[in-house]
Formats: structure tokens, C-alpha cells, sequence
């Protein structure tokens, strides 16, 4: 009876390692690398983000660069006191009864609103 056992491969003679090291560089040497060939870099001790910051900080200034969050910036703004009025008043004109047109729907349920139309993020 033929057994299914396979038995582990021989080691390599120490001129088979170097033939296919030999191989290897050739394979892998950037001059003999056929043009648009992908590269594992997988091996390669890449820089981080952070590194590449550092590197290119002297090229870049923080005006105009982009963000996770483009809303950041709009939210450090802080509007003065006569802006605040401004659109307090105009807020104010939009929710006047008198200035809604004509058949236009109003939810005024607010806080009378039943159970099952609330929100789980809404507020209690």
C-alpha cells in the first residue's frame, strides 16, 4: 500500500542557494524590471505619515491645506456680536407665520410628539 505522505523537500546545495540568489538579484534589479511592473514593497521599512509631515513641512504652510473635517475651520470662526443679531433677526422674519406661503406644512408637534415618532438621538 502506497503511502500519502510527502516527504518534506531536500535543502538546497550551497551553490543552489547561490544560483538562486544570483536569480533573484537579477529578477529584481530595477534596471532588468519591465516598464509599469508593480513592486512588493512589503519588506520595506516605509516612511509614515507623520515622516513624510516632517520631511515636507518646509513646503507646505497650514493655510489652504486640506482636512478630515472641512467644517473645522467654520467652526473656529466666531461671528461678532452684530452678525449674531443679524441672523437672530432673519431667523426671526423666516419663522414669522405671516411670511410662510401659502399651504405650507408646520410640524408643531415638538415635545408633544408621541413615543413612537420619536428619535433615539433626539434630545429628552
Amino acid at each position: 500500500m502506497a503511502s500519502t505522505d510527502e516527504s518534506p523537500a531536500p535543502e538546497p546545495t550551497e551553490a543552489e542557494e547561490r544560483e538562486i540568489e544570483e536569480e533573484r538579484r537579477q529578477r529584481l534589479d530595477p534596471e532588468n524590471r519591465p516598464e509599469n511592473s508593480e513592486v512588493d514593497n512589503s519588506d520595506a521599512t516605509l516612511p509614515t505619515v507623520e515622516e513624510f509631515n516632517q520631511r515636507d513641512a518646509d513646503e507646505k504652510s497650514d493655510e489652504g491645506q486640506g482636512t478630515a473635517d472641512p467644517a473645522e475651520k467654520f467652526r473656529e470662526i466666531q461671528p461678532s456680536e452684530e452678525e449674531i443679531a443679524e441672523i437672530e433677526e432673519e431667523r426671526k422674519q423666516r419663522l414669522d407665520p405671516a411670511n410662510r406661503p401659502d399651504n405650507a406644512e408646520v410640524d408643531n408637534t415638538g415635545d408633544r410628539m408621541p413615543e413612537i415618532a420619536k428619535d433615539e438621538n433626539q434630545p429628552d
